[in-house]
């Protein structure tokens, strides 16, 4: 049996049974070099899984089938993984033919190789497909290349010119490029208005930047570059530009002859060092790229110690130009080298005719630091920190100046530095305390090592866990570490003096249960503890009822009668392990309302607990499922009260927002079955009530606002929801009179009888209205919920 792979295997890769009998446990194993594997098992149904041994290292890794089931009567052989391929198809949308000069290009992103494919495209098909494509991380692209020219790039615009896609075990299909127009390279030395008469004879206005930059024709042929007022000359005012051709235009005016000089003080030189006989001047963008180079020449020397030297040097330059100049002596003697200040100097060509000159450099002699170690030890680390921020060499508090390194004789010699700022010194060695004794000099001690080792006094089937380590010291030194699996661990970097050692692990007791321990310089002590089971650990995982995993979950487990009580969490796979539990003790196990339990939407667990009694082993398998409270809001309810056959029709539900009363969610019509039901309201607290269409003059509704709590309790029932009504017992019905003038006149006498009064009644209805609207805002009654189980 054996995973297959081309050509050999890059990754460590393992197998796992599992699903098989209840007697046989779950096995993984690694695979050999060539991807050979066996497993050695009884009869029965079991299944394989292949997967990388460091996920980390290889997360796109996958394999083809992703498991394989198999049933063992006898020797099984020839069972095999593949390692996933796909295929990876698209289209490109062209403005007209596409061709051979289009091609797609598949590059791999995330870092396992380099490798690329690429395809071109034909005269027949603008299709392209990569074929056999690894699962990983991929970025696809789109160029067309001209054959007149060696630069590479790309001829074309698109829409967009690559595509990031995530190749999985599926084929990849539908990804397209569209073709925007035609680059055309414009580089000028002087900014400058233009327009563009393309071939249907519309213009574009276009605005050329000084530098170099690329602009996009739309539409193909033969295009006319005309320029605005323009004040510099760039040879004629009309070009053409043909996109089957699109050449490159350079747009160039004068140059202009930059010049400086260098100043390097005869006295930092002391007499001992010898002038060189030029200084190379580096030219660089404001990028930092070096664009060229030019020789400060030495052209007049100091006629005593107090006078200057002089170098000069001069360069050529494009109008437009932002350059940087640096000087540097670049002599490899040995000797002390010069610095100059300022480090660099920025000059812009922004003129026409002479340029200014570029503001000069000094130079003088570098600082170097000498310092030493003892004892003499070579390979100490020496760093040298700005203690303050430097103009000159753009360091700033903190920053690292220089490292080098101690000779076999413990001296270094750290330089050049610049000389206006002041430096900290650093020295470090592993396995050595390196302090300083001196502004430049430092003292080497050896530290000194503890090797610690556990035993099991019992016959373990897994590897001893890990354990918990106490160190204390003098000088109040405190150190805890834990262990590695298989109980070793070692404590380093410490200092000659006296020790104490304690080891602690839940369940274990420990012989000696401490170690007093001296240490000397540089000395080793090895320090070996015996381990005695005196509890044991309750096991199990807590899922959902869909089997996923949850973390977080606090299990407990209680012993009332003897006053026990151990909890634990689960993990990343929902996996917990309740330790310290006593033997020939009763325990009851339960999942608890605490931690995430709480935080979540988790409603209950399943079992809700289970009881056990601890022996001397460990108990497996005590696994609990938890529920989650539902996504989906559901606000259902019933209305029950008189006449509630005549009055359905008339009946409102209004949902208000709690937080905001005036904001009404949802309002609807009574269904005749007087039950109702509201999905997808928002998770908060909600106001209900009923409301009445019939008219208010005539009838008095009232009914009850009642508080929904959607947030805590996701779907509730509501009911039965009441309400009350009574008809006006002043309301009368006129029946007209047979004569039309007397109702007339009827009316207008009573109008002028009531008009004194009719300000006193329409007072006292609003004062009677606002006092209901002021009942029914102190009279909102919160809900007890009962939820939906139908």
């Amino acid at each position: 049996m054996r995973i297959s792979q081309m050509p050999i295997l890059l990754f460590l890769l393992q197998v796992a049974l599992t699903h098989g009998p209840e007697n046989v446990k779950p096995q993984v194993k690694q695979t050999d070099k060539i991807g050979k594997f066996c497993f050695e098992v009884p009869p029965g149904e079991y299944r394989l899984s292949a997967f990388p041994a460091t996920p980390d290292t290889a997360p796109e890794l996958m394999f083809s089938p992703p498991h394989i089931d198999v049933s063992v009567n006898s020797p099984l052989l020839g069972v095999k993984f593949y390692q996933a391929q796909v295929d990876v198809r698209g289209s490109v949308v062209c403005k007209e033919t596409c061709g051979s000069s289009v091609s797609v290009i598949l590059l791999r992103k995330d870092g396992i190789s380099k490798e690329q494919m690429t395809v071109s495209l034909t005269d027949q098909s603008s299709e392209f497909s990569f074929s056999n494509v690894l699962p990983g991380k991929y970025r696809i692209e789109v160029k067309s290349y001209s054959p007149v020219t060696m630069s590479g790039d790309d001829i074309w615009c698109w829409e967009h010119s690559s595509v990031d896609v995530d190749v999985g075990a599926d084929n990849i299909e539908g990804i397209t490029f569209v073709q925007k127009g035609y680059w055309v390279s414009v580089t000028s030395s002087h900014g400058v208005d233009a327009y563009l008469n393309q071939p249907d004879g519309s213009h574009v206005n276009l605005k050329i930047k000084k530098g170099a930059q690329r602009i996009c024709l739309e539409s193909p042929g033969v295009h006319e570059l005309h320029f605005v007022n323009s004040c510099i000359s760039f040879g004629s005012s009309l070009l053409r530009i043909d996109t089957s051709n699109p050449l490159p235009i350079y747009l160039k005016g004068e140059k202009y002859l930059l010049s400086g000089r260098i100043n390097v003080d005869t006295n930092s030189l002391g007499g001992d060092e010898n002038l060189p006989e030029n200084i190379p001047v580096d030219m660089l963008d404001n990028e930092g790229t070096v664009l060229d180079g030019a020789t400060a020449r030495l052209v007049s020397s100091g006629i005593d110690q107090s006078t200057a030297v002089i170098y000069e040097y001069s360069v050529w330059a494009n109008s437009g130009e932002k350059l940087i100049f640096v000087p540097r002596d670049m002599r490899n003697d040995g000797g002390k080298k010069i610095l100059f200040y300022p480090r660099q100097q920025h000059v812009s060509v922004t003129q026409d005719g002479r340029q200014a000159p570029i503001s000069p450099f000094s130079g003088r002699l570098g600082l170097y630091i000498e310092g030493s170690v003892s004892p003499p030890l070579s390979d100490v680390h020496i760093r040298v920190i700005a203690e303050i921020e430097s103009q000159s060499a753009s360091l700033k508090l903190g920053d690292l100046a220089l490292e080098t390194s101690t000779g076999t004789d413990g001296l270094y010699i750290a330089g050049p530095l610049y000389d206006d700022i002041t430096y900290t010194i650093e020295a470090s060695k592993p396995g050595y305390h390196v302090k300083p004794v001196g502004p430049h000099s430092f003292s080497c001690q050896k530290f000194s090592q503890i090797y610690v080792q556990i035993y099991s006094r019992e016959d373990m089937d897994e590897p001893f866990p890990s354990v918990l380590l106490s160190l204390s010291g003098e000088d109040g030194y405190r150190n805890n570490s834990v262990t590695g699996v298989g109980g070793m661990f070692t404590f380093g970097n410490l200092f000659p003096g006296s020790f104490y050692l304690r080891p602690l692990l839940k369940e274990y007791a420990f012989s000696p249960p401490a170690q007093a321990i001296e240490l000397g310089s540089g000395e080793s002590r090895e320090i070996v503890f015996h381990a005695t089971r005196v509890a044991y650990s309750a096991i199990g995982r807590v899922t959902l009822l869909s089997g996923q995993s949850v973390e977080g979950i606090t299990v407990e487990a209680r012993a009332d009668s003897k006053r026990f009580y151990e909890e634990s969490g689960t993990d990343s796979s929902g996996s917990y392990r309740l330790r310290g539990l006593q033997p020939d003790t009763t325990y009851v196990i339960k999942v608890a309302r605490k931690g995430e339990l709480d935080r979540t939407r988790i409603e209950r667990a399943s079992p809700e607990s289970v009881t056990v009694k601890v022996g001397h082993e460990d108990i497996k398998g005590l696994d609990f499922v938890v529920f989650e409270q539902p996504e989906t809001t559901i606000l259902s309810g019933h209305v029950e009260g008189k006449k509630i056959k005549e009055l359905n029709s008339h009946i409102r539900v209004e949902i208000r927002l709690a937080s905001d009363p005036s904001k009404i969610e949802s309002i609807f019509p009574l269904p005749l079955s007087n039950f109702f039901q509201v999905k997808d309201l928002s998770k908060s607290k909600h106001l209900l009530q009923l409301k009445s269409a019939l008219p208010s003059s005539a009838h008095k509704f009232e009914s009850e606002v009642i508080e929904i709590d959607l947030e805590r309790h996701p779907q509730v029932h509501v009911g039965p929801l009441s309400y009350r009504i009574e008809e006006d017992i002043h309301k009368q019905e006129l029946t007209p009179a047979p004569v039309y003038p007397l109702v007339v006149g009827v009316s207008v006498i009573t109008l002028f009888v009531c008009m004194p009064r009719l300000k006193d009644l329409y007072q006292a209805a609003m004062a009677s209205v606002s006092a209901s609207s002021t009942t029914a805002k102190k009279d909102v009654r919160k809900l007890v919920v009962r939820k939906k189980t139908y």
